[in-house]
């Protein structure tokens, strides 16, 4: 509805008006941007005082009520940010799925602008009490900003690396992982991240995960299936096949020369009876045609990644001696 002049008509029409406006918009919007669309500052000011808008960010209004989804906080985020202005870190990664988000509305939004200077902004209403918007200067090129469900996003490459200046080598690694499994990191993407990379804090962390970068990691459906084969190719080995179904079944890792398959084990294993009927007899009738089947749930491979990769190489050995001899 930009640039779409509201009728100049009843007090209720301009409300029909103005709850249009606001619905696509996460029903947060800023006095500029009502403006351009012809609502007058008579009328904002009037609806300010009645409270169908509430003043959430300096000149960014929330449409009727507090705030009460993630996305309405970051778009009006956005808007005091300033013009250009793009959704990165920790809450970038937030908004593509790479991070899980904490309980509640966010204390901190992370935002890159090119225009001003680093900052940071509170949140003026009850809602957005404990908000802080962190501005950092950030010249985005022409494709480094995407838009997702209304909002603008720095790319993934983008965002993962100012996550990672701040964050811990454990949740770069998660951050890392969700981006291959979401498919939001491509091989272009590496060299492109290497470049940014230079002279960036997170750099000692984030670099070490793209060189261990293998297609494969496109195929993973799990953070577990991915931190095993990074752990596994730093240690030289050939990559196996992975999410491979074999007969009728799907496994998570296959080595079809030694017939070892390797079933990576989350927490739903240990907590679901009905799963972990479905695996047992998934393993029986694995190993009645002549597989070995090795488990590894995530606390054991969490506890020594480096070990639990050399018992699966071992295994693997054992079986083509094996077959050797026969």
């Amino acid at each position: 509805m930009d640039g779409a002049r509201p009728a100049l008509g009843s007090s209720a029409e301009r409300l029909r008006h103005l709850y249009r406006f606001m619905a696509i918009r996460h029903f947060v919007a800023g006095r500029s941007e009502l403006k351009r669309a012809g609502f007058s500052a008579t009328w904002i000011d009037s609806w300010l005082r009645t409270g169908r808008l509430i003043r959430l960010f300096r000149s960014v209004y929330a449409y009727g009520r507090e705030v009460e989804t993630r996305a309405s906080v970051w778009r009006g985020a956005l808007l005091v940010a300033g013009p250009d202005s793009a959704l990165t870190g920790r809450t970038g990664c937030e908004a593509w799925g790479m991070v899980r988000p904490r309980p509640g509305l966010p204390v901190e939004v992370e935002v890159g602008s090119p225009t001003g200077q680093a900052k940071r902004l509170r949140g003026w209403s009850p809602a957005l009490a404990r908000t802080t918007v962190k501005v950092v200067k950030r010249n985005f090129e022409p494709d480094g900003v995407r838009i997702r469900d209304g909002l603008q996003l720095a790319t993934p490459p983008l965002a993962l690396i100012d996550f990672a200046a701040g964050a811990s080598e454990r949740q770069v690694r998660f951050a890392f992982l969700e981006a291959c499994r979401l498919k939001l990191l491509s091989r272009r993407d590496l060299n492109f991240c290497f470049t940014r990379l230079a002279g960036r804090r997170g750099a000692k962390k984030l670099r070490p995960l793209l060189s261990l970068w293998v297609p494969e990691l496109g195929r993973i459906k799990s953070v577990l299936e991915g931190w095993f084969l990074l752990t596994w190719r730093e240690h030289g080995h050939p990559m196996p096949e992975i999410n491979a179904r074999i007969h009728g079944y799907e496994v998570d890792v296959f080595w079809p020369s030694s017939g070892i398959v390797l079933e990576l084990d989350g927490g739903a294993f240990h907590g679901d009876p009905v799963q972990r009927r479905l695996d047992r007899q998934k393993q029986r009738d694995l190993e009645a045609r002549g597989l070995t089947v090795v488990r590894i749930t995530y606390r054991q491979f969490e506890y020594d990644p480096p070990g639990n990769v050399a018992r699966v190489a071992r295994s693997i050995e054992h079986a083509r001696l094996k077959l050797s001899v026969k």
